[in-house]
């Protein structure tokens, strides 16, 4: 796999503190341009007027240009997200390419623009996928030009030709990028096209960066089996899928040695590790991006999927997850279904590892879900012997304390979710896993437990209140993963929820002294046991148009504070991205319920 590239790193250097200096305009984020009056365009007017002193509510709006030519862009999509609430709301730009929020609350909002053949922007990014801008709203106040330039996207087009050298039609070719998933770096598709009569793509609407580019042909689902594995129908031709006969009697020709096309990378290589990524910039129209999709011999993978009680899981559907491609790729989940004898059969498997998975009980009357999976191996041969037998869950039985200087709200309570978080999150799990809700005496009860290592986590929790420790069998795991075991029973699980939360804020100034907007603030522990995936002590704010940055949650302890200028969400969870940050970054201590301040400083460019 090729090295993923650290960006830059503005150093910073901490001191605790609120700095009493006056706030300059920043310079122009990524896609943004200045107004005619000659103001930094997306930034935010400072206008105190009160709008509503009865009510309190305020109001917040600005423009929606194009970033090459200034262009008005009309009916773009305007999203508005409370970041304490989770609330959202969405308004069209007008033929000028106004939008307007009226009657919200005081908080901190992002607010992300998109429309087709641009890119999609939040305000004040630097970079598509870096963190969003907050936006301070106060109270009966209106905040006006919240204006973004959307940049055009850029383009990667060619031609994909068979094994010999003749167009392909109509294969699905995408162009596919590293993300962080839940702290995992994985592989997922940024934009799809299928080929023309010419063999020709264009995928557009691409933001700058790192990209692979995939071609596979389009799949259907592997379906039932044919009433046993000796009653499978035959292959089609080469690469073809087995058929049914007249009235679904079975071919009679089978092709000895199946052959299909492949998932394929540019620069016509099957495996991901071997690709060339191709680096786009902004606005680039990337051509001539030309390769041969590859030839490899098939398999069916097929065997039989028993219920709990030993009979047939009818219906049971099977997935195949390739174990050498993390995330959402073309290939990369192949699904087939059990038939009413028990079997199951998915045809046309490339070789490599797969994670062989059966998942059965969504929509049951008693809610309950069974589970099975196993790890195989595929080189082109047949595969028919699997047995798979679907077993409950694991079971987690506990209470919820508080360590609160005063009881919620009844209410409260009665939306909190006791969930697990997994590491690796499979297909079935992307889709929502299983939760439980917390009873009046505190009590829960949490089934339907997948395997793999999982994190014990509540969802829904009201703002002022947040998971503090998980014991289990007396010792505190909230940041130790566990694996669990079909049908395991952990009882005994208390969940301690506190009121008592950190908060961290203060700002960022430049060797001048000028506060700055234009950066992402990380904190990390300094204990680096604690750099894993979905940690509680890894966290990243930028500032809002105030220049202040906020983080609250974290856990007591002791953390180190750093600058970067561009950073991809969810790096920050990336251990080597830690590593090479921790070498001249600022130390805190952060103690229960504590609020802390703490100014930031730039070095001077060298």
């Amino acid at each position: 796999m090729h090295p993923m590239p650290i960006p830059r790193i503005v150093v910073a250097v901490g001191f605790v503190g609120l700095l009493g200096t006056g706030i300059p305009s920043p310079p122009a984020a990524f896609g943004q341009t200045r107004d005619g009056a000659g103001q930094p365009f997306g930034q935010p007017a400072r206008d105190t007027s009160a709008l509503d002193p009865t009510t309190g509510l305020a109001a917040l709006s600005g423009r929606v240009l194009t970033g090459d030519t200034g262009a008005v862009v009309k009916r773009a999509m305007v999203r508005l997200a409370d970041q304490d609430t989770r609330n959202r709301r969405t308004v069209q730009t007008d033929d000028n390419g106004r939008y307007r929020f009226a009657d919200l609350p005081a908080g901190r909002y992002t607010v992300t623009v998109s429309k087709a053949g641009f890119i999609t922007l939040a305000y004040g990014q630097k970079h598509p996928r870096q963190p969003a801008l907050p936006i301070q709203v106060d109270a009966g106040r209106q905040l006006r030009n919240v204006n973004i330039a959307l940049p055009r996207g850029s383009v990667i087009t060619g031609h994909v030709v068979d094994e010999d050298g003749e167009p392909m039609a109509r294969a699905l070719v995408q162009v596919l990028r590293y993300v962080y998933r839940q702290g995992l770096r994985q592989i997922e598709p940024a934009g799809t096209d299928q080929t023309d009569d010419r063999g020709q793509y264009r995928v557009f609407d691409l933001e700058p960066g790192e990209y692979f580019v995939s071609v596979t042909q389009p799949r259907r689902r592997g379906g039932f089996g044919g009433g046993g594995p000796g009653g499978r129908g035959a292959r089609a031709g080469r690469g073809g899928r087995g058929g049914g006969g007249l009235f679904g009697a079975p071919d009679v020709v089978e092709d000895p040695e199946p052959l299909g096309l492949a998932p394929t990378y540019y620069p016509g290589v099957t495996m991901l590790r071997d690709a060339i990524p191709l680096t786009l910039g902004l606005s680039q129209e990337m051509r001539e991006v030309n390769f041969a999709a590859q030839l490899v011999p098939m398999a069916r993978v097929g065997g039989m999927v028993f219920g709990p009680d030993g009979s047939p899981a009818r219906g049971t559907q099977v997935l195949l997850t390739s174990a050498e491609v993390m995330g959402r790729t073309p290939g990369s989940t192949l699904a087939g279904r059990v038939d009413r004898v028990g079997y199951f059969e998915v045809t046309n498997v490339p070789p490599g590892r797969y994670l062989v998975q059966a998942r059965e009980g969504r929509g049951r009357r008693d809610g309950a879900q069974v589970f099975a999976s196993q790890e195989i191996t595929v080189n082109g041969q047949d595969i028919s012997d699997l047995t798979m037998m679907l077993r409950h869950g694991a079971v987690i039985r506990g209470t919820l304390t508080f360590d609160a200087t005063q009881m919620p709200d009844p209410s409260d309570l009665e939306r909190l979710r006791v969930t697990t978080s997994p590491l690796n999150p499979t297909p079935f799990e992307q889709r929502g896993g299983a939760d439980a809700g917390v009873e009046v005496d505190g009590s829960f009860v949490l089934s339907d437990i997948g395997g793999g290592p999982r994190l014990i986590r509540m969802n829904r929790l009201p703002d002022g209140l947040q998971l503090k420790a998980v014991y289990v069998e007396g010792r505190d795991v909230i940041d130790t993963p566990r694996d669990f075991a079909a049908g395991q029973t952990l009882s005994g699980v208390t969940l301690v929820l506190t009121d008592q939360i950190t908060e961290l804020a203060g700002m960022v100034h430049d060797h001048r002294g000028d506060a700055v907007t234009e950066f992402t603030v990380i904190a990390f522990p300094t204990d680096e046991r604690l750099w894993q995936p979905q940690s509680r002590y890894i966290m990243a704010s930028r500032p809002d148009q105030n220049a202040q940055y906020r983080m609250r949650g974290l856990p007591p302890g002791d953390y180190l504070l750093s600058v970067v200028e561009v950073v991809q969400q969810g790096e920050w969870f990336d251990p080597r991205f830690l590593d090479d940050l921790r070498r001249r970054a600022a130390h805190v201590t952060l103690r229960d319920g504590e609020h802390k301040s703490v100014n930031l400083g730039l070095e001077a460019p060298q």
